[in-house]
């Protein structure tokens, strides 16, 4: 293509082939007779969709993702992963050891980690999913023994009024 950058009909032919369904979609809108050349075309096309693109973090965001204090550890992994997500290359040991950091000191999954080091991110994630587990069921347990313990005292309430 580098050979026929100056062929503005052929550049516009192999950039419509390269657009998606939201890309075609505005192409197909576009005012007929308002493109001239290529140069008209490739601003039209990052004037519409530069704003739509979100630039990728950089490693040192990592240093920013902490449990919060009180804070469930799903709520943590959700902007874990969320932030790993947008961070194009990040080595594998690097994103280990900052899921452990961080996790409040003394939290069972941060010294299950400890003990047990993950090499890969599935071995971390199966970790995480464990942990999430024991986590929800031990709030539905607190959960269910509140609601049987309200109960309770309503009945022993309904005896005592009609004692008295």
């Amino acid at each position: 293509m580098a050979g026929h950058r100056c062929n503005d009909a052929l550049m516009c032919l192999i950039f419509l082939a390269s657009l998606g369904e939201l890309g075609l979609k505005w192409f197909e809108r576009l005012p007929e007779g308002s493109i001239k050349g290529w140069q008209q075309l490739a601003e039209a096309f990052i004037t519409r969709f530069k704003t739509n693109t979100r630039t990728p973090k950089e490693v040192d965001h990592f240093l920013s993702v902490k449990m919060e204090s009180g804070g469930s550890l799903k709520a943590y992994n959700a902007k874990y992963w969320e932030t790993y997500n947008e961070i194009l290359d990040c080595p594998t040991n690097l994103a280990i050891a900052q899921y452990k950091r961080g996790l409040p000191v003394r939290h069972r999954l941060r010294d299950s980690l400890m003990m047990c080091q993950p090499t890969t991110m599935e071995s971390l994630m199966q970790q995480i999913k464990e942990h999430i587990r024991v986590e929800d069921d031990a709030v539905t347990a607190t959960a269910t023994r509140k609601a049987n313990s309200v109960a309770v005292d309503r009945r022993i309430a309904g005896k005592v009024h009609s004692v008295g």
